[in-house]
């Protein structure tokens, strides 16, 4: 059992998780968090924490320092957390990798809901995503290059372009302190270009908002949780090398009648009595527009606590085109008659044989059977509870008459 349960909890997994539950874990609590989707307050420090957490406990010779002594002990190993930012962590996870140690934008997060045909047939869908990208026009120098000025020709003086200045403060007498403050005259930008001067396409920010419409493919068999990655079609950043990518997660719709578990589709099917014995057709419209039909065997009778299966008729499995597929699972739902008549009691014994009847004494209680409903039991139990004289009591289900 490891020493300390920080990482885990973080994660949600237990000491003894194995990296395949780490690395779902980490998915699912990295895409609830990431700035683009998550408002709480507190979200970015909780997307941080997970990264953290993350980036430990997938590194098999951390792990094992972290398991036998803690914080403390990475602390003094050199295995400590943070060599990577949170979000290079989760570009990397996704496959957005980068060279290490060079910076490169946040990624773009979007959600993409799917229907469960779609996921069945596959599809390509376009979405529309809204990036900064460098002006070209002023070869994103914030200045209109009609003028014949370079950016370092409107480099704040005070700052030396900088964007912020080392001021003393004196504490107490003999006392002073080094702090850096943004700075006054340009406000923190480094530059301060005249009004006449800013490139009139993007207003001196040098990127521009940019409308990218994208084609999402879908393939056979995704599910929710799956995503698609757009590598470097994301932000730009004046200075950077590296563009940001956009990552489509796909999310899924509710369906009407089919529900997927897995590779497995199941339906659920209310049948009769009679059909239970007798057999029955049942037509299904498939995800794909196909329609089956399905029957039961002559003489096959139906036990509703049978789970029944169509091979092959489930969901494709990913990675095959559609080659490969589960099964449908149809769940029966057998509903019985409130009530039958003699004559349909004396043909059902003729068809079945009569019921066998087991020995009793001479003197026994007769008892009828009507329907459990345990919250009216409950409710009765506690109200039998609060009497403890007299002939009270929780009621029964029964009634009872003595022969």
């Amino acid at each position: 059992m490891p020493v300390e349960m920080e990482y885990y909890e973080i994660l949600g997994v237990s000491g003894d998780a194995e990296e395949t539950q780490i690395k779902r874990a980490y998915k699912r609590m990295a895409l609830k968090y990431h700035p683009d989707k998550c408002k709480e307050a507190d979200g970015e420090q909780k997307f941080k924490q997970v990264a953290e957490a993350y980036e430990v406990l997938s590194d098999a010779d951390k792990r094992s320092i972290y398991d036998k002594h803690g914080k403390k002990g990475l602390e003094e190993g050199g295995g400590m957390p943070g060599g990577m930012d949170a979000s290079d962590i989760f570009s990397a996870f996704f496959g957005g990798g980068k060279p290490r140690g060079e910076k490169k934008p946040k990624d773009i997060v979007h959600e993409l809901s799917v229907s469960l045909e779609d996921f069945y047939n596959g599809r390509t869908r376009k979405i529309a995503a809204t990036r900064d990208r460098l002006c070209e026009p002023c070869g994103h120098s914030g200045v209109d290059k009609a003028c014949g000025k370079s950016r370092d020709s409107f480099k704040c003086g005070e700052c030396d372009g900088k964007g912020a200045k080392v001021v003393l403060r004196e504490l107490a007498p003999g006392f002073v302190q080094q702090a850096q403050v943004v700075c006054p005259k340009c406000q923190g930008q480094g530059f301060s270009i005249p009004s006449q001067f800013i490139c009139k396409d993007c207003d001196g920010k040098r990127v521009v908002k940019e409308r990218k419409v994208l084609e999402v493919h879908i393939e056979k068999g995704m599910k929710q949780g799956d995503h698609v990655l757009f590598d470097g079609e994301g932000d730009q950043i004046p200075g950077l090398k590296l563009s940001g990518n956009i990552l489509i997660m796909l999310g899924h719709k509710p369906h009407d009648f089919f529900q997927r578990r897995g590779r497995h589709l199941f339906i659920e099917q209310e049948i009769t009595l009679n059909e239970a014995l007798c057999g029955f057709t049942l037509p299904i419209q498939h995800l794909d527009g196909r329609e089956l039909l399905v029957k039961t065997r002559p003489g096959q009778v139906l036990d509703p606590q049978q789970l029944w299966v169509i091979d092959r008729e489930g969901m494709p499995v990913k990675g095959t085109g559609g080659c490969e597929k589960g099964s449908l699972v149809v769940n029966l739902k057998v509903k019985f008659p409130d009530k039958i008549s003699d004559a349909q009691k004396k043909a059902i014994h003729a068809a079945l044989g009569e019921p066998e009847t087991l020995p009793l004494k001479p003197e026994h209680e007769e008892c009828f059977l009507a329907a459990f409903e345990q919250k009216r039991q409950q409710r009765r139990q506690q109200r039998g509870h609060g009497h403890h004289h007299g002939h009270g009591g929780g009621g029964q289900t029964a009634q009872c008459s003595h022969q």
